[in-house]
């Protein structure tokens, strides 16, 4: 199963939530998704993300101060 933007979803980062196929098409789950997949995923994982999707939705993310910083440096000077 894939979320908006075509990213692949690890169901190993979904154990603790119950999603329905249609949640998973929607905004509201990629944006929480994403902040989990870079928080907890793997480097081969976070390496697949689209750049300009992490860009667009940074903001949005439930991420710690670390990897948030992480990701604003990443975006500026990368």
């Amino acid at each position: 199963m894939k979320t908006l933007h075509d990213i692949e979803i690890n169901p190993g980062l979904l154990w603790d939530h119950d999603f329905s196929p249609a949640e998973m098409q929607q905004e509201r789950f990629l944006i929480w998704y994403l902040g989990r997949l870079l928080e907890r995923g793997t480097a081969a994982e976070v390496k697949r993300l689209p750049r300009e999707v992490i860009a667009q939705y940074l903001d949005r993310l439930s991420l710690s101060g670390r990897v948030r910083r992480f990701w604003q440096w990443y975006l500026q000077e990368v």
